[in-house]
């Protein structure tokens, strides 16, 4: 479906921009999971890639949960914010890859995280070398922005991310609001910044996409998809779904490509939103699916397509992959659910496809680049 883009008001984004300081304890469960994270595209040499960088903090229900192996407490569902203010355990994550490799580690951080209601959330721990950890605030000198800080082990992350708040392309939205997911996502914003990374220090800037999601449901697979061309143009697809992956444990495939594929899609959704934000296309089908070309990690065949003749499909040729996984006690420490969300780094190839009646091609649109979601698992 093709769909124009209507205005909104300061207002109208400010209301929305208030919800990433809640988390809604009145819904959440010991199955509830929230997320604040942040993928960049530094603008390189084609387009915005092929260096990546994710930042994270995160929220998991549960007495005693593992992230990534470190053991950590888990998120109270029934603790008290009638203060205005939000005290809860989280994990502060973060990665950077190139074209070359990704660390993974970046940053690994558990802490005591606090948020406030007027716009800002942090979780610092001192550690014998250093404070660690992070922080998401509201930018002081712009009407909505985001000012964060991320320090780990292995790098510092300093940068600021804002859009233009021309449209919802450019602003946040509330893309979800049920009673099990609280979803907003600013899905293309401005960043620039200064980080102290493995490959060196200096300052970057480009395109980001931000999320806040509250989860109220145990972790399930899905495969997630999000890309950006050199003109800013952004494209998603979404394929939640039930297959033999629920039971799997850590990083690995079935050997039959056929029953790596056998799932069933809960639902489908894709978005082709245009570079100055005044149209988006939505696809009502969307497939997702690996294919295995003998390297250390799949790529995936992505396809959307709408009735109104609207559809793009390419190739997620990966050269990069990052995990984190959750594992929770259960039965008193007898099982562990486990749940695995793993990112792959990607460049678009074989890009074909029609929006409008106007031709998409790797000429038209110049070099895509982006990650790709491909959580197993069940966190229970």
């Amino acid at each position: 479906m093709d769909s124009a883009v209507s205005a909104r008001t300061l207002a109208d984004h400010q209301r929305v921009f208030d919800r990433i300081w809640r988390q809604y304890p009145d819904r959440q469960n010991r199955s509830s999971s929230s997320w604040w994270w942040f993928i960049l595209f530094p603008e390189g040499e084609s387009g915005y890639g092929p260096q990546q960088l994710m930042f994270s903090i995160a929220a998991r229900a549960g007495d005693r949960i593992r992230v990534n192996g470190i053991p950590m407490t888990g998120l109270d569902p029934n603790r008290d914010t009638a203060g205005g203010t939000d005290s809860f355990e989280a994990i502060s994550v973060g990665w950077y890859g190139d074209d070359e490799t990704v660390h993974e580690g970046l940053v690994n951080q558990p802490a005591t995280a606090t948020m406030a209601r007027d716009g800002s959330i942090e979780a610092w721990a001192d550690t014998a070398d250093e404070r660690r950890g992070s922080e998401i605030r509201a930018a002081k000198d712009r009407p909505l922005g985001l000012e964060a800080t991320f320090v780990g082990e292995k790098g510092r992350a300093d940068f600021e991310a804002w859009g233009e708040l021309a449209n919802c392309v450019d602003s946040p939205v509330q893309a979800v609001d049920d009673w099990s997911t609280d979803l907003v996502a600013w899905r293309r914003m401005q960043f620039e910044g200064s980080f102290d990374l493995p490959a060196g220090t200096g300052r970057l800037s480009g395109l980001c996409y931000f999320q806040r999601v509250c989860l109220n449901v145990p972790l399930f697979p899905w495969k997630w998809i999000w890309a950006f061309f050199p003109d800013g143009t952004a494209f998603s697809a979404f394929v939640p779904f039930v297959g033999p992956q629920l039971l799997r444990r850590g990083y690995r495939f079935f050997d039959s490509t056929r029953l790596e594929r056998a799932t069933v899609p809960i639902r489908q959704s894709g978005l082709w939103e245009s570079a100055t934000g005044d149209r988006i296309v939505e696809f009502d089908s969307a497939t997702i699916e690996p294919v295995f070309t003998g390297g250390d990690h799949p790529e995936f065949a992505v396809s959307v397509s709408d009735d109104a003749g609207n559809r793009v499909g390419f190739r997620a040729a990966s050269y990069g992959h990052a995990r984190n996984y959750i594992d929770r006690p259960l039965l008193g420490g007898a099982v562990d659910s486990h749940w695995s969300y793993n990112e792959y780094l990607f460049r678009t190839t074989n890009l074909r496809g029609r929006i409008d009646g106007d031709p998409i091609t790797a000429e038209t649109t110049g070099q895509g680049f982006g990650t790709l979601e491909y959580a197993c698992g069940l966190g229970l």
